[in-house]
């Protein structure tokens, strides 16, 4: 069995499952720096980044209205590539409904935490919805092509990230799966900074 990742021992149980190299812990995975000058030639879903006035709750209805349109585009290629099934499957990820199988197709490390950020949401009476786990790369080159904003390359497509719903959540819910994320050594959108926060991203993009 192949894992997708480079050899290393930093993480205690995980050991030698660690990458060894992430971009800035202040910039987003899914999205990047947009220049505002030509902003205004793309549509307004284009360049929802690029207006920080908008609440996150705005920004996470039109960033998964385009996501989700493109995910389910018959005309994009959304066959995983070889290594997700090579990635282990552990014993228990069908015990989250249906979460389940955007967890089977995870980095072996992102599968764990982010079993354990659903369980430690599940405690605390929040209902939490993984939107989007992993991309193939024709999902993530046509996000890319159709929102400037977001990233040429993901994190999304080695299975590192993870995009979630919380039912009603409030700013106040995410930072508390945010918070505890971090404390298991993922990383929090709500943290990025430029072009603006995605409380709903969690990744392994360590700096």
């Amino acid at each position: 069995m192949t894992f997708p990742l480079n050899f290393n021992n930093n993480i205690g149980m995980f050991s030698g499952l660690m990458p060894t190299s992430f971009g800035s812990t202040s910039q987003p995975d899914t999205l990047s720096i947009f220049p505002a000058q030509i902003a205004n030639q793309y549509s307004p879903i284009d360049t929802f980044c690029t207006n920080m006035w908008m609440n996150q709750a705005q920004l996470e209805k039109q960033y998964f209205a385009l996501l989700m349109s493109i995910l389910s585009d018959p005309n994009i290629n959304h066959t995983p590539e070889p290594f997700v099934f090579d990635n282990f499957r552990p014993y228990d990820y069908n015990s989250f409904g249906s979460n389940g199988d955007k967890i089977s197709q995870l980095n072996p490390v992102m599968q764990q935490k982010t079993m354990q950020l659903l369980e430690f949401a599940k405690a605390r009476g929040l209902k939490v919805t993984i939107t989007s786990g992993y991309r193939t790369k024709a999902e993530q080159a046509k996000l890319y092509a159709t929102n400037p904003n977001a990233a040429k390359n993901s994190l999304h497509c080695s299975g590192k990230a993870i995009d979630i719903k919380i039912a009603n959540g409030s700013d106040a819910d995410y930072k508390l799966l945010g918070d505890y994320a971090k404390s298991i050594g993922m990383r929090w959108g709500g943290d990025f900074k430029n072009p603006g926060k995605e409380r709903w991203h969690f990744d392994l993009g360590w700096s």
